[in-house]
């Protein structure tokens, strides 16, 4: 792909384009088939077409049918917010914890906003779209540092800034008394360490 910021612009917002136009297909496809196949069952079990019995059907194969899509590739966008006008964030010192959590959270997934996607900063998973990027050798964010801190901190997503890591289980079993969540695959968390400044 061309370094040209241009060109990525272009390309990037074709992207987006194709994403929504296929994801409202998509959905279109996803009511249509919830309908017919409702309808096909009641018409089996029954040999006739009970209204009442179809919604129920139509619901209950409405979440079975959710629940399949949802383990496809989809796109997701997170709701819009203005990341930069947001308040009452958590204040929680990410600084003296990272030698013991050693920055998991930014292993998580999420689905950026437009306006990330707009700044043109924040990486984006193409197979995934918009989940933020991870490496693939550690699982970690892109724009996670080798010492665990933030790369683009200052247009860092809105869940990033928002998100509180206390009551998280998946960060912490005990936050007042720093004890870590088991790594994942319940393979122990990595020894604490020192902090290393960039």
């Amino acid at each position: 792909m061309s370094d040209d910021p241009a060109s990525r612009k272009d390309l990037e917002s074709s992207l987006r384009f194709v994403h929504v136009m296929g994801m409202q297909t998509k959905h279109d496809v996803f009511e249509t088939s919830v309908r017919v196949l409702a309808l096909l069952e009641e018409m089996i079990a029954r040999g006739q077409v009970d209204l009442v019995s179809f919604d129920a059907r139509r619901e209950r194969i409405r979440a079975q049918e959710l629940a399949r899509t949802n383990a496809q590739t989809t796109v997701s966008v997170a709701p819009s917010v203005d990341k930069y006008k947001m308040t009452g964030l958590p204040d929680i010192d990410c600084a003296s914890l990272l030698p013991i959590c050693k920055g998991r959270c930014c292993q998580l997934s999420f689905p950026l906003t437009f306006q990330d996607l707009d700044e043109g900063v924040i990486r984006f998973e193409y197979q995934r779209p918009y989940l933020i990027r991870h490496r693939a050798e550690d699982g970690y964010c892109v724009h996670s540092t080798e010492h665990k801190t933030c790369g683009v901190y200052a247009q860092r997503p809105a869940i990033c800034r928002s998100y509180d890591c206390r009551r998280d289980k998946r960060i912490w079993t005990d936050f007042e008394n720093k004890v870590p969540a088991p790594w994942p695959n319940n393979e122990p968390a990595p020894a604490p360490d020192a902090i290393h400044e960039p």
